[in-house]
This record gives C-alpha cells, sequence and structure tokens, in this order.
C-alpha cells in the first residue's frame, strides 16, 4: 500500500516536471530556429557573389550544427532534471510517508496482539460453556451466538493484521479453478432455502494460483451473496476473471466507493462486522489480482480479475 502511495507521488512529480519541461525546452528551440532563419534570410534584391555564397552556406552549416548541439545539450538537461528529480521525489516521499507507516504499523501490530490476546478469555469462556448441561442455564444459546460471533470478529481482525504484514505472495499451484469453484459452491448450499445458485463454468480451466487465498476470497463473497440476494446467485468463470453476483439491493455509488473499506456496512442492520470484504480486498490485493464491487438494477458483481 505505502509502495503504491510512494510510486505515484514519484509518478505525479515526473509527469509534473516532464510536462513543464517539454514546453519549456521547445519555446527554446522554437524561438532559436525562427532567429537564425531571420539572419539568414537576404533581401530580394541582393545578389550574392560567390565568395558570399560561400560564406553564408557556411554559416547556414554553423547554425544547423549550433541547432543540433542546442537539441542534444536541450535533451541531457532534460535527462537530468528528470533524474535528480526522480531521487528528491523519492526522497520526500520516503519522508512523507514514514510517519503515516509507522502510526500504521502501530495500529497492525495492536489488532494482532489485541486479536491474540482476546482469542484466549475467549477459547476458556467456549470451554467452560461447552461442559454446561443444556438444562443447566435457560440462555445458553444466546452465549453460544455470541462466542461464535465474537471468535469471528476476532478471527477476522487477525487475519487482516496478517494481511497488511504479509510481504511475500502466498505459495502457487496448478489446479483445476472450475472444479474449485464447484466444491466451494456446494459448502453454501444448505444455506440456500429457496435462493437459486447457478453456475457459468467451463468444464475444465487449470490455472497457477494461491489456492489458500482464492479460497478465503471466494468464500467471503459466497457467503457475501448468500446473505444479500433476493432470489438468485451465480458464479461465472472466464477469462480469467471469477464474478460471484446476487439480485440483492442496489447499491449506491457512494456507497460502492467504500464497500471495501474496513467495518463499513451497507446495511447497517445486518448481521456481521464489516471485515468480510476488507478481508477479501486485502488478500486480492496481496497476489496483484483486482477486486471490483458493481452494482445496477439487475446484479450487484464481485469480480476478481486474476
Amino acid at each position: 500500500m505505502f509502495r503504491k502511495l510512494r510510486n505515484k507521488f514519484i509518478l505525479t512529480s515526473m509527469l509534473t516536471t516532464t510536462a513543464i519541461l517539454v514546453v519549456a525546452f521547445s519555446a527554446i528551440f522554437i524561438a532559436t530556429v525562427i532567429k537564425q532563419q531571420q539572419r539568414t534570410t537576404a533581401p530580394n534584391d541582393m545578389i550574392p557573389t560567390e565568395m558570399e555564397q560561400v560564406f553564408e552556406d557556411e554559416m547556414v552549416q554553423e547554425r544547423s550544427n549550433h541547432l543540433a548541439s542546442l537539441a542534444v545539450t536541450l535533451v541531457l538537461v532534460g535527462v537530468l532534471t528528470e533524474f535528480s528529480v526522480y531521487i528528491v521525489s523519492y526522497y520526500v516521499a520516503e519522508q512523507s510517508i514514514k510517519p503515516v507507516r509507522e502510526a500504521y504499523e502501530k495500529q497492525r501490530e495492536f489488532i494482532a496482539n489485541a486479536s491474540h490476546e482476546l482469542k484466549t478469555p475467549l477459547a476458556t469462556i467456549q470451554a467452560n460453556f461447552e461442559a454446561l448441561g443444556p438444562d443447566e442455564q435457560p440462555w445458553t444459546e444466546n452465549i453460544e451466538t455470541e462466542l461464535t460471533r465474537a471468535n469471528k470478529l476476532v478471527g477476522d481482525l487477525l487475519t487482516l493484521a496478517r494481511s497488511d504484514g504479509r510481504t511475500s505472495i502466498a505459495s502457487k499451484k496448478s489446479f483445476d479453478l472450475s472444479q474449485f469453484v464447484k466444491e466451494r459452491a456446494k459448502l453454501i448450499e444448505a444455506r440456500l432455502g429457496k435462493k437459486k445458485l447457478t453456475l457459468d463454468v467451463p468444464k475444465e480451466d487449470v490455472m497457477t494460483l494461491a489456492e489458500a487465498d482464492l479460497r478465503q476470497i471466494l468464500d467471503i463473497l459466497l457467503d457475501n451473496a448468500v446473505k444479500y440476494s433476493k432470489s438468485k446467485i451465480e458464479v461465472i468463470l472466464k477469462d480469467k476473471t471469477l464474478i460471484v453476483r446476487n439480485d440483492g439491493k442496489v447499491i449506491p455509488p457512494e456507497k460502492i466507493a467504500r464497500i471495501f473499506d474496513r467495518f463499513y456496512q451497507v446495511d447497517k442492520t445486518a448481521e456481521g462486522s464489516g471485515l468480510g470484504l476488507s478481508i477479501a480486498k486485502a488478500v486480492a490485493d496481496q497476489n496483484n489480482w483486482k477486486l471490483v464491487a458493481t452494482s445496477d438494477q439487475k446484479w450487484t458483481s464481485f469480480s476478481v480479475n486474476f
């Protein structure tokens, strides 16, 4: 994330400098050409002698050489200027991002530590709860529900912290993506009820990907589709793109723009912590996959382009 921010700053600086240099150097070169053309233009009523013609030809050649020398000089100055701007921009970008990176790392470390600390008491509570008999407490079902919810939230926070801190891409392997999608889709069939799930995948589509990461993303998108669809869910695989879409409510553009933000929920009354899609986006970015969300009157779609 910070590398992309730094590169964007450097690219903006380089493009701005290039535009300024092109305009300035073009103006200098054109002005020089016009000035030399005015000097070499003789009056129409004057016929130069042979010696004057030779002298004039030499002057024209000298001025041509001067223009060529000027062009080379301008190019060299431009290259040196661009290199200098790159060095300065890189240094400034690093210094500007440094405090933000440090604050972000502290936040990530806090989330990871807090998640680890919370997992121990939650596990203890869960174990003690499971030791109780079903008739010992009339509200045991509510306790179990909330414990499950808390455990999932802690797990999501820990996953995000690990994703933020991961610098290497997960191991890849070749596998049949079509079969993989079918297997993951079967896991949600029991939750569909009257909703219809349609798979549009080729018979075979072998690709080399990080299978564990793709599993995590696909499970999140399928879970999201089951929650918010009205009656139809479609999973499409074509042209190195995996699409999971549902016929739920239309999401306005201003909300689509924030749909991958952490803790953001389009429907504030819905269950969940608002971390699922954030995790999917973080994992996709780690693998240089493009995860995009769109919504119209017919479908709300999430597409992962490999």
